[in-house]
């Protein structure tokens, strides 16, 4: 693995709130840069109260400030603007999840910002995006996978679709927000452009994760269906031979016979393999060339040796509420500096590094 991270060196400023816009500067981060975080006065980032607490301290607040320092600006006092402008006028990058229109009416809108710094490179997240008839409406999460259409493919036949069991809308945006900024920083530092403003709405990240859910209901003439846990395209189906004759020949037995009633002897491989112990029933798949796996919670990979040889699952040191396990870093290839992957500090913590960073 290569040692240094590919950002070091670089300053990204966080004008972030809860999930989408946080995430994403955890990312940018974990690739090395100093992460700025700007919360507002007396109380902070929602994210702080999110969640289960071990000794007052939110445990969702430790991962998303995770290898960030954090200052408290109050954006609406004209100190505090300037102080934000110092900052913008050394970074290199901003990421921020307000609602459109809210920066600009404070005077901190990406023309008054570029202004202060051509070369700046910046991420706007936000419910519906910064242009169309939709982008002054509010957005979170369950909204944006409901527009996506995701939630409409997730579930049973006949019943209600269901949502999905975590923030997907919201990690996706920001995974999509930091690449945006890892390529605008990119074409500025080596195709010799000035800064860009990459615009990313809740709902376009999973919308595109969709893959081929529009050109399917353009060809069909109806959505795709909700199908619960089986393979939508099902595996080796009479009539299949020209798209798919290596399942159909999958299905033909040893002494020349084939196989009828597959529901049956689907049905009776799930009886075989919920009569083995976990591991055991992983071994022999896994030793026929069968693609398998648990289907973890939070315990079991907590407990998973696997998870921790590949450092997916890594347990660090809190001053406050002692050892925790938290998310390793993707892609693995950088490991240099060590990165404090847990970090429950309190409101205005690093004020002075902060300050004294920004005269530099």
């Amino acid at each position: 693995m290569s040692a240094r991270r590919p950002l070091e060196g670089l300053r990204v400023v966080e004008l972030g709130l809860a999930l989408a816009g946080p995430f994403a500067g955890s990312l940018m981060a974990e690739l090395g840069a100093q992460v700025i975080k700007i919360e507002k006065p007396g109380g902070g980032d929602p994210a702080r109260l999110m969640g289960i607490s071990v000794k007052d301290v939110a445990v969702w607040w430790g991962v998303a400030a995770r290898a960030k320092l954090c200052i408290d600006l109050d954006l609406k006092q004209a100190d505090d603007r300037q102080t934000l402008l110092d900052l913008i006028a050394t970074a290199d990058a901003l990421v921020e999840n307000y609602r459109p229109g809210v920066l600009d009416r404070m005077g901190l809108g990406w023309e008054a910002l570029r202004a202060v710094n051509p070369r700046l490179v910046m991420a706007s997240i936000s419910g519906f995006g910064q242009t169309g008839p939709h982008a002054s409406r509010p957005g979170f999460g369950k909204i944006a996978e409901a527009m996506s259409g995701i939630v409409m493919l997730t579930g049973s036949p006949g019943e209600v679709p269901i949502h999905i069991g975590f923030s997907l809308a919201d990690t996706s945006a920001g995974l999509m927000g930091a690449f945006g900024l890892a390529l605008g920083l990119y074409q500025r530092d080596v195709g010799g452009a000035e800064g860009t403003h990459a615009d990313v709405a809740l709902f376009e990240p999973l919308f595109r994760m969709t893959e081929c859910q529009l050109a399917l209901t353009e060809r069909m003439g109806r959505p795709p269906m909700r199908v619960g846990s089986n393979d939508p395209y099902g595996w080796g189906v009479p009539g299949d031979e020209d798209q798919n004759p290596n399942a159909l020949q999958a299905l033909r037995c040893a002494d020349g016979h084939w196989l009828m009633l597959r529901g049956s002897v689907s049905d009776e491989t799930t009886h075989i393999v919920k009569a083995l112990p976990v591991d055991q029933a992983l071994t022999f798949l896994s030793g026929q060339g069968v693609a398998a796996a648990q289907v973890h919670d939070g315990a079991t990979i907590n407990a998973s040796p696997y998870f921790r040889a590949r450092a997916d699952v890594r347990e660090v040191g809190d001053p406050q509420i002692g050892p925790v396990c938290v998310p390793g870093e993707i892609p693995k290839a950088w490991h240099e500096p060590e990165l404090p992957l847990f970090r429950a500090t309190r409101p205005d913590a690093d004020r002075d590094q902060v300050l004294w960073s920004a005269k530099r």
